[in-house]
């Protein structure tokens, strides 16, 4: 609970996620070596007799990603296409810095991409995106039973033939939550 007085919560435990239930609901809490999450879960129609739960969102620690790194992911979009791509872009903490990286495709095609979920020693997921191909962006049943570990946010581009259209979540340890668009991460 959000004390009502006083000194706000300590930061959550790094890598795991909380409930906190505060004046306007209910909202999920988590925090690891890149992102800083604050999420509405429920909206509450009455005041709470609890503290202000205050600014919400999803935050990069390092700051924002480098707009190459998007540039790199549109043009990846767009060569593959009809076939699916994926993609991550992860924080090398040796280095401090973010990169693009293509993890081992085990299969691909103009309906699918399947790929090795394993990340180079040292490094955090910030992104994890695929492409649809000729498919309008959304995510399927696959990705919600892949996406069910970790802490990232989660893109699919879609319609890359033409006027791409885009699919944005924020996945907490096998919560899925309404996130601003991933462009918006880049700068």
């Amino acid at each position: 609970m959000q004390p009502l007085f006083g000194e706000k919560l300590p930061a959550p435990e790094p890598g795991k996620h909380r409930f906190v239930i505060g004046q306007e609901g209910v909202v999920i809490e988590a925090i690891n070596e890149v992102l800083e999450v604050r999420l509405p879960v429920a909206r509450s129609i009455v005041k709470l007799p609890y503290g202000a739960l205050g600014e919400q969102g999803v935050r990069l620690r390092h700051g924002p990603i480098p707009i190459t790194l998007l540039a790199a992911i549109e043009q990846k979009a767009t060569s593959t296409c009809p076939d699916e791509w994926a993609g991550w872009v992860i924080w090398d903490v040796p280095h401090q810095r973010y990169e693009l990286m293509e993890p081992e495709i085990l299969s691909l095609g103009p309906g699918h991409v399947s790929y090795r979920n394993e990340l180079p020693e040292g490094s955090a997921i910030v992104l994890d995106v695929h492409t649809h191909g000729r498919m309008p962006a959304f995510f399927s049943g696959v990705d919600d039973v892949s996406d069910q570990q970790g802490f990232y946010i989660a893109g699919v581009i879609g319609l890359c033939h033409d006027r791409k259209n885009y699919a944005t979540r924020m996945n907490v340890n096998g919560h899925f939550f309404d996130c601003k668009d991933f462009r918006l991460f880049f700068d």
